[in-house]
């Protein structure tokens, strides 16, 4: 199986193809804005390397975020136009299960996987042996510290880490082979690529009413 796998959420613009063997195309750039201008020449340049066709591809995976409002969804938006023609199915993975799969690739560990939400709060979740035990949340640092100590964890990564005071393995995003393996595993009707904000959108409808 051949699986492609994108991310815009945060700075970083990644895609990949991985099958079972191991990974025959990684592409990633620190951009910090322009994905949607990027990603796509940056999938065809993902093919080109691997001498391979979009038909060939079996199954794409999009990191679903958090992230920023409009970034994560240009992966989103990609992914299920690009899987549509080809009738494949599209996965939808957080950069938080990613980044603690990365952590735990014997999948034996308790991981915590936090990041930096700004505005003083943390968006985390907890991960044991590869399945999700807790949710993620958004909460304020002081509270999401406190919640976290009442766990029994391996480790913690996540940009996250730091401003708990937490001493973090050093992954700080969602890289695009770990999301292709993780996914290409997964069933597509358990994760659907919809996108994950670590908080609802600030814009207000008039008469001040929330968009959410």
């Amino acid at each position: 199986m051949i699986t492609l796998a994108l991310d815009t959420t945060g700075a970083w613009c990644s895609c990949a193809l991985v099958n079972e063997y191991g990974v025959l195309a990684d592409l990633s750039e620190n951009i910090g804005r322009g994905h949607a201008e990027r990603l796509a020449p940056m999938v065809a340049e993902t093919l080109l390397h691997a001498s391979i066709t979009p038909k060939d591809i079996d199954r794409v995976v999009a990191c679903t975020g958090p992230g920023s409002f409009t970034g994560l969804r240009v992966a989103l938006a990609f992914a299920r136009s690009f899987a549509l023609p080809l009738k494949i199915p599209v996965i939808g993975l957080s950069a938080l299960q990613a980044m603690a799969a990365e952590a735990d690739p014997n999948g034996d560990q308790a991981v915590i996987a936090a990041i930096n939400a700004k505005r003083g709060d943390i968006c985390w979740g907890a991960y044991k042996n590869g399945y999700e035990v807790h949710s993620p949340r958004t909460q304020p640092v002081d509270d999401a510290k406190s919640a976290i100590d009442q766990l029994a964890y391996d480790a913690v990564v996540g940009d996250g880490a730091a401003l708990m005071g937490f001493e973090a393995v050093d992954i700080d995003h969602a890289r695009a082979p770990i999301l292709a393996w993780i996914g290409a595993a997964l069933d597509p009707a358990n994760y659907p690529p919809e996108p994950f904000y670590a908080r609802g959108p600030d814009a207000k409808l008039p008469g001040g009413k929330s968009l959410a």
